[in-house]
């Protein structure tokens, strides 16, 4: 891995969520996970123990990284072993997500989002009748 050294003038971040990353500088791995299992009820009413991740396939199924379809040669050139930034502006980090500002050798992100929302049904309109 090429090793350069950073200058930052400026870093603006309002926020980072969990599992991501804020990085300046050299990295040898950056690894992220997040799992978010969501709920959103009309009535904030819950129970314990009633929303579980292992009850969740999309949280267990393994994901296979893909591969490429043909080989990838790269050759790089450094011309300069500085970085220079003058301004990074970002609101926010969400889950599983990097800004990155170096050398890096790895890379993997990971997010699985599974999204509920419990809503309350309206009576069917019967026009009177039972």
């Amino acid at each position: 891995m090429c090793r350069r050294t950073s200058h930052i003038h400026k870093v603006d971040v309002l926020s980072v969520d969990a599992s991501s990353v804020l990085q300046v500088g050299d990295s040898q791995c950056l690894d992220a996970v997040s799992n978010i299992l969501a709920v959103q009820r009309e009535k904030a009413i819950f129970y314990e123990n009633e929303f579980m991740f292992e009850d969740y396939s999309a949280f267990s199924i393994p994901l296979v990284a893909p591969s490429p379809t043909e080989p990838i040669c790269i050759d790089t050139f450094h011309d300069c072993p500085y970085i220079f930034v003058r301004n990074v502006r970002v609101p926010f980090l969400a889950a599983a997500s990097v800004v990155h500002i170096g050398s890096n050798e790895s890379i993997s992100l990971e997010t699985r989002v599974v999204n509920i929302r419990h809503l309350f049904r309206e009576e069917p309109y019967t026009g009177g009748r039972r």
